[in-house]
């Protein structure tokens, strides 16, 4: 945001909602503000909106929704700014540098897509974003992506192969062993590919930069040994990763039934919650009761004060009469204001009810999620033991054909022998 420009109201709100905590409020009135821009003025409001909540106590979280539940929508900002000129894209996604450090996981489910995009200028924002990931609190582990983006070295646009290098370059900085496998076993794939030389070049490049040639070769052979392993060893590092896998469903399912056990005490304090808002209703409707009692007491008063004044003159009366209806007045106004003060009370209590109830399903839908996850990882378990048994069953077959196979050919060699030495006899 310039320093030079107003601050429009929505900005002032949304900065107030957000120290006071309350992120709903503040989602809306930006959702509201960026929704009504038009074409022009939004990404100077989108711009406006990323700068202030990152200046902010908890702006970071509003952020994570917005971008989260696609109402700041990263894919298609960069599939329509791809289209206008790269000085906005570039400081859109100077914009993103910050939350991309930061809170990394917003980016990552998108990046493959995007890297695989028809457009090139999608494709190099996407390596872009990558490159202001790894080089932020988090390490990219993931080999699919690190592949995707390894595929990009043999892209047809030269920009986008000098992209992909730093982006290789910058998460090897974190996990050189993996970047060195990964590099290493592509090379041997496209070895006997003589159109493949510019790739093994950038390949070499990226390597030299990230590890010394010694410690290459280290993790090469350790690769080969690892291949080497004797059936038992296998079997032993099949069984260490069943376990790994057993502990972590297990700490999956505690997980689930930890947000169960949340579940069932927020919805003890949402009832709680509903019973303390009925009390208060029933106070402020006490008092109305007592109110309204007060005013048919004092109307009573002036009733009989009229029946005793009787024939008496009117130029005695007027004060104590006006004063008694000026009483009454006060109080009727008082009492609507009181109506009043309950029909917002209830309104608040209606919203709140309604708060609570959509954070009770966005919970349920939560744990239903980790739920099917969980079942799934379960069925790929199962799928990875049947795969192990069958490799297994597999490495004995062959060991036992290749036994046989050696017995019959030294049975072969002896047969042999026993001819040679018939024949010399």
């Amino acid at each position: 945001m310039n320093d030079d420009k107003i601050e429009p109201i929505e900005i002032s709100q949304i900065k107030d909602f957000v120290n006071d905590g309350r992120f709903d409020d503040a989602v809306q009135i930006i959702a509201l503000y960026i929704g009504d821009a038009t074409e022009e003025k939004y990404l100077d409001r989108l711009e406006d909106i990323i700068e202030t909540l990152l200046t902010l106590h908890g702006g970071r979280t509003v952020l994570r929704f917005l971008i989260e539940n696609l109402i700041i929508d990263i894919p298609s900002l960069l599939e329509s700014l791809s289209k206008k000129d790269s000085v906005l894209r570039y400081t859109f996604l100077l914009l993103l540098k910050t939350i991309c450090e930061k809170e990394c996981d917003l980016f990552l489910p998108y990046s493959e897509d995007l890297l695989n995009s028809e457009d090139p200028n999608v494709r190099e924002a996407a390596l872009q974003l990558l490159i202001y990931m790894a080089g932020g609190e988090a390490t990219i582990d993931d080999e699919v992506l690190i592949k995707v983006v390894l595929i990009r070295l043999s892209d047809d646009k030269e920009f986008i192969i000098e992209k992909a290098i730093q982006v290789l370059k910058a998460i090897g900085q974190r996990s050189p062993r993996l970047i060195t496998k990964i590099l290493t076993e592509y090379a041997k794939e496209i070895s006997d590919i003589p159109e493949n030389e510019d790739i093994k070049e950038s390949i070499d490049q990226i390597l030299k930069s990230i590890v010394s040639v010694d410690k290459i070769e280290a993790i090469v052979e350790e690769e080969i040994i690892k291949k080497e392993t004797s059936e038992d060893e296998i079997e032993k590092l099949e069984l260490r990763q069943e376990e790994k896998k057993e502990i972590s469903l297990e700490k999956e399912e505690s997980e689930i039934l930890n947000k169960e056990f949340e579940l069932k005490k927020k919805e003890l304090e949402i009832k709680k919650r509903k019973l303390e808002l009925v009390e208060k209703e029933k106070e402020i409707e006490e008092k109305v009761i007592q109110k309204k009692e007060e005013v048919l007491k004092l109307k009573e008063e002036i009733l009989e004060k009229e029946s005793e004044i009787g024939d008496q003159p009117e130029k005695k009366i007027p004060k104590k009469l006006k004063k008694k209806e000026e009483e009454i007045k006060d109080k009727e106004i008082e009492l609507k204001k009181k109506d009043l003060e309950i029909k917002k009370k209830k309104l608040e209590i209606e919203e709140k009810e309604k708060e609570l109830e959509e954070k009770e399903i966005l919970e349920r839908e939560k744990t239903l999620k980790l739920k099917e996850e969980l079942m799934e990882k379960e069925k790929e378990l199962s799928q990875v033991e049947l795969e192990l048994k069958q490799k297994s069953i597999e490495q004995k077959e062959q060991k036992i054909k290749d036994d046989e196979r050696k017995r019959v050919e030294e049975e072969l060699k002896k047969d042999a022998q026993k001819e040679e030495e018939n024949k010399e006899d």
